[in-house]
């Protein structure tokens, strides 16, 4: 039997309090995740608990996280839009109006439920079609960039953590491919928690290498997207490493990483739980890595995408 149990509370921290004194662990003791993060509501009306499922770390034997209850109960989804010549309380829900659940790691190993299969009489009655034949253009056009970005980010995950075959062979092709295009540059190797191949230049051609970057990183990700293509047919298997120009992506790193801190910092002094803007996987990434053993908040991502998010809550002292 799972041994993760539910907590609720007026606030997370009020729930993980609660999960404290059940299990008499500390915060730093417990593996938790959060439901809903909980609402006051408006004059009273509409108030929500948070919800939160956790257990003690010993009691798993050292054993993956399942989290049994939070994937039995996820976060609401968002409800469906209506079109423009029909009320939203008229209007009956679309399975495909929902958008698709994503998270920060791969699902692609789950054993498939019994929900999951279709049942033998709809297959009879129902034609086959494509999933989109309910939607309009621009509904099918959303759903696809969803499900492109979703698979770009995982990419982009495990880009991060390629491996030293991976990163050298990635520097020589990209150094053959900026030849090609006419950039004097160099290909800097750049390890650690997240790892990448930095194109450098000096002079008039560090100017120039802003055409490789694109309005908000489009142009660096086709290029990675290139570089990864050539080094898998190279390796014999689909591998990824992650591309930088002029320190582009580390900027924003840093950037991100300083924010982690200030927001901890807020946490600390308020004891308050602090929810920042949504980010993509690769950035949350780098929250959880910056705050991983900050004595005074832990994180966690909730919500879904593309308003998927990290909060920041207090470890109170015992």
């Amino acid at each position: 039997m799972s041994e993760y149990q539910e907590f609720t509370g007026k606030s997370v921290e009020e729930a993980l309090k609660l999960a404290r004194e059940a299990f008499g662990a500390e915060l730093n003791d417990l593996d938790f995740e959060i439901l809903t993060p909980g609402s006051r509501g408006v004059l009273g009306m509409g108030a929500e608990p948070a919800r939160i499922v956790a257990a003690p770390r010993a009691a798993l034997g050292g054993a993956a996280p399942k989290r049994d209850a939070a994937a039995a109960v996820p976060l609401p989804t968002p409800p469906p839009r209506p079109s423009d010549d029909q009320p939203r309380d008229d209007r009956p829900p679309r399975r495909d109006d929902r958008p698709p659940r994503r998270d920060d790691r791969p699902r692609d190993d789950r054993p498939p439920r019994r929900d999951d299969r279709p049942r033998r009489d709809d297959r009879e009655r129902a034609p086959a079609r494509p999933a989109s034949a309910d939607l309009s253009a621009s509904e099918a056009a959303e759903v696809a960039a969803a499900r492109g970005s979703l698979a770009a980010e995982r990419a982009d995950l495990e880009a991060a953590e390629a491996s030293p075959e991976a990163l050298a062979a990635g520097q020589a092709i990209l150094e053959q491919l900026m030849r090609h295009l006419g950039f004097d540059v160099r290909v800097e190797v750049e390890t650690g928690e997240t790892s990448r191949l930095n194109v450098v230049a000096d002079g008039d051609e560090k100017e120039a290498l802003g055409a490789l970057i694109g309005r908000k990183g489009e142009r660096l990700s086709a290029l990675q997207h290139l570089v990864n293509l050539m080094l898998s047919k190279e390796m014999g298997a689909w591998t990824r490493v992650l591309v930088d120009v002029e320190d582009y992506r580390g900027r924003r790193e840093r950037q991100l990483r300083e924010l982690a801190e200030r927001a901890a910092a807020r946490v600390v002094e308020t004891g308050k739980m602090l929810q920042l803007e949504p980010m993509s996987a690769l950035e949350r990434r780098w929250i959880h890595l910056s705050l991983r053993d900050h004595p005074g908040v832990a994180t966690q991502s909730i919500g879904e995408e593309p308003n998927r998010r990290v909060v920041l809550v207090p470890r109170v002292a015992g």
